[in-house]
């Protein structure tokens, strides 16, 4: 719902004329900053957070056990005397601040209105220096509190108090690292991207907008003119690219506008595609509590059982979009929050929204355009014994920069521990930001499971990296580039107009039963990533779910790469906690440390044996190794981060390489892996592992036409064995397939078509799965025409 603009009441006093601009001046500023917002404050206080129609509800909240712990932190908070709000034992005066204000507004309470305005009149003038790092978000929460004050509290304010808040919510806007007026920094990343525009400087000026219209003209107009934009871009994929720690902590600065214009009365200001994105860190969330990494992010502790920086955010999201999963998650963390959010989670909670059990989630979900990502898991099952499979197979379509990584591309895999990890720390003796662990190792693509092709005059051409004001020298860690010299984009015409686009995702599918998938699959184009280096480098994942405690999972990855010169040596990277045992082309990964048992198998198919080379990297003085330098940073407590990786490369020269490896997890002390084996035929090249043939395209292209299959080895009992087959890269359409046997008189004309079954293969797939006994001659798929013209067709097994 858009509201007209209500013409503000302005106040004529000298004084408030003194301390503002004057309007025509101010009618410059706001003209060349940012349109005018579509919407506007409704004329009547309070309606910041709440209105007076909320009121009875939130009274009645006071008494509701799941409100209980917010609603008492709060009564414990308006205790504190003036005189302590800024002692020691006093959690912040902001909290004193807020607890009054909320009192005299929900109960009347003139005392606490007037003790409420008393701290903010003071606290208000606090001095600050604003180079001292992340100071902003004590300003802009400080911001927040006086606003509160000055809207909750509003008849309690006389004019000249107004006038003496808003010159100073002007002087502490002012040191806000986005300026005032708020210009700096971008749409998508930095701290800007927090609370400070989207919460506290727009809170601030919806607060005073009768008075002074301008401030909350300007946090408006920027970010319904820029900031909304670029969420609705990538909210559809329901993935945020800041990862697992920032991501989570921006994500909740970008619900509060959310809940602001709501509860104004002007509905979601954002596209509903913002729900989804509280899936990323379900579907990524480990059996043990943890979560898998993606970004700038400090290693959990062992003993960690709960990630705390999305407690809060999941109250927030379930409540206001009634999601019963994630009010099962918030749950699921014990519903705790900081002091910091005790305030809004009694706002914002909602006792009445059931939770459901995650169980009742698809084990596989698809985080699409544009980010294309796809997280397979074969159950929800809590504990560090559970016998869960978790798998991240990553495509990577845009590159954000900030905290987000050069890692198109990049798998992990979980069972029992970490196997297949993100290597590197945030945190540290070397780790912070702008620290050469960060930005030579931590953040490069030599830091995770994909692919490197070394260039050795590639710093020639990309000598630098900038980043806000610093320029630092570059390092050749064989790996991605940055896209505009590693600054971010600024807007969303600058990410989809300037070389942010780094990946395409060419397939995905899973099935046949989508809540239960066997396979889950998904194919991209990642050669953007990379420099010119890179001529073609696409990438197929393939998880298969065995439902099988002995043997739980396998994922399978196909790499066809291919660089400019023969002579750039490519390496396939499998990263590790522990050190990896290497027998042949097998590589053996355990994760038997801090009570976990888990262990991955690796049978690399491709290179063949006599072409390739399995290099063992890690271990003290290499645990970080970029190519003869080694960018150390000691984390102590915990070895999550990793020190251990293979480099898998070809010996010969080529500008084409395949690569196929079997990652199979299972117990240290369970059965053995199952037999891997390459298969192979004209067109196609594939594995069969377990019951499965699994077949792709050598060319990397969708095939139409008449493809044979490669004969099934033999196996004990093959007459009654039932097989999967999952044949990818294949052209939309109607595909029949024939098993042909030779000729019954025994000559050598051509083989005879025995029996015909027809099967759909999506567009978005490309995909053809099938049940059938092991065949007695050979299997022949053919071509036969877009979807529909199978004379026998059969309706595709797979929903996706």
């Amino acid at each position: 719902m858009i509201r007209t603009r209500a013409a503000p009441s302005r106040m004529t006093a000298s004084g408030l004329r003194a301390i503002t601009k004057p309007q025509t001046e101010r009618q410059e500023v706001e003209a060349t900053m940012f349109p005018k917002p579509p919407v506007a404050p409704p004329p009547e206080h309070p309606r910041l957070f709440l209105r007076k129609q909320h009121i009875p509800a939130l009274v009645r909240n006071m008494q509701r056990m799941e409100l209980k712990t917010a609603w008492e932190r709060i009564e414990q908070f308006s205790r504190f005397d003036i005189e302590e709000a800024d002692a020691d034992t006093c959690p912040g005066d902001v909290y004193v601040i807020e607890a009054n204000a909320l009192l005299y507004v929900l109960k009347g309470d003139l005392a606490a209105g007037a003790k409420a305005k008393q701290l903010a009149l003071n606290a208000i003038t606090k001095p600050f220096n604003p180079n001292y790092q992340d100071i902003s978000r004590e300003i802009g929460r400080l911001m927040l509190a006086g606003a509160i004050v000055y809207d909750w509290c509003y008849e309690l304010v006389d004019a000249a108090e107004k006038q003496f808040f808003i010159r100073h919510f002007k002087r502490l806007a002012g040191l806000l690292e986005c300026g005032y007026p708020p210009v700096k920094e971008g749409a998508f990343v930095g701290h800007s991207c927090e609370w400070m525009i989207q919460r506290d400087m727009l809170g601030t000026g919806i607060a005073i907008y009768d008075e002074d219209p301008e401030m909350y003209d300007l946090a408006a107009g920027r970010f319904f003119s820029q900031m909304v934009p670029a969420r609705n871009f990538f909210y559809p994929s329901g993935w945020h690219h800041q990862g697992d720690g920032y991501g989570g902590v921006r994500f909740q600065g970008e619900l509060f506008p959310t809940w602001m214009f709501d509860r104004m009365g002007f509905g979601n200001v954002y596209d509903p595609s913002q729900r989804e994105v509280g899936y990323q860190w379900i579907y990524t969330r480990r059996p043990d509590g943890k979560l898998l990494r993606d970004g700038d992010t400090t290693p959990p502790m062992p003993k960690q059982t709960k990630y705390t920086r999305l407690h809060f955010l999941y109250l927030m999201l379930g409540s206001y979009y009634k999601d019963p999963y994630f009010i099962r998650q918030h749950h699921r963390d014990e519903g705790k929050y900081q002091d910091k959010d005790v305030l809004f989670a009694f706002l914002f909670g909602d006792p009445d929204c059931e939770a459901r059990p995650l169980d009742e989630l698809p084990l596989t979900r698809y985080f699409g355009e544009p980010t294309g990502v796809m997280v397979a898991r074969t159950g929800w099952d809590e504990g560090i014994g559970a016998g869960t499979v978790v798998a991240e197979m990553k495509v990577g379509m845009y590159q954000y920069n900030n905290h987000q990584h050069l890692d198109a591309g990049a798998f992990q895999l979980y069972y029992k521990g970490n196997l297949a990890i993100d290597s590197g720390s945030y945190k540290g003796s070397s780790g912070k930001y702008h620290s050469p662990h960060n930005k030579y190792y931590f953040k490069r693509t030599i830091a995770h499971n994909t692919v490197l092709v070394y260039d050795p005059g590639e710093l020639e051409r990309s000598p630098y990296i900038k980043d806000g004001g610093l320029v630092w020298p570059n390092v050749n860690d064989g790996g991605q580039r940055w896209p505009n010299e590693g600054r971010p984009p600024l807007t969303l015409d600058d990410l989809l107009n300037q070389d942010f686009k780094r990946a395409d995702v060419l397939a995905h599918q899973f099935g046949p039963d989508t809540y239960k998938p066997d396979y889950s699959y998904i194919k991209g184009d990642i050669t953007a990533a990379y420099s010119d280096k890179m001529k073609r480098f696409e990438r197929s994942f393939l998880f298969l779910n065995f439902k099988n405690a002995a043997h739980p999972a396998t994922l399978i990855v196909f790499d066809r790469v291919v660089s400019a010169n023969a002579d750039f040596r490519k390496y396939w990277l499998l990263h590790s906690i522990e050190e990896p045992h290497i027998e042949g082309g097998r590589t053996i990964v355990s994760r038997c440390e801090d009570g976990y048992n888990g262990q991955l198998v690796n049978d690399t198919l491709l290179p063949e044996p006599d072409n390739r080379h399995i290099a063992k990297v890690g271990g003290p003085g290499k645990e970080y190794w970029v190519f003869g330098t080694n960018y150390a940073n000691d984390y102590p407590g915990t070895k999550e981060q990793g020190e251990w990786r293979i480099e898998l490369s070809p010996k010969s020269s080529s500008e084409l390489d395949f690569f196929l490896n079997v990652m199979q997890v299972k117990d240290i002390d369970g059965p053995a892996p199952l037999p891997t084996e390459k298969l192979e035929s004209p067109a196609l090249i594939g594995t069969f592992v377990g019951d499965w043939i699994v077949l792709f395209a050598k060319s990397g292209l969708r095939q139409p036409g008449e493809i044979e299959l490669p004969d099934i080895p033999p196996g004990p009992g093959d007459e009654k064995r039932e097989y999967s087959f999952l044949v990818a890269d294949l052209e939309a359409g109607s595909w029949a397939v024939e098993e042909r046997q030779a000729d019954r008189d025994g000559t050598d004309g051509p083989n005879e078509p025995e029996q015909q079954t027809f099967y759909e293969v999506t567009g978005e797939g490309g995909v053809l799965h099938m049940r059938r006994k092991a065949p007695c001659g050979k299997l022949v798929l053919r071509y036969a025409g877009e979807a529909g013209s199978g004379s026998k067709r059969k309706e595709t097994e797979d929903g996706n």
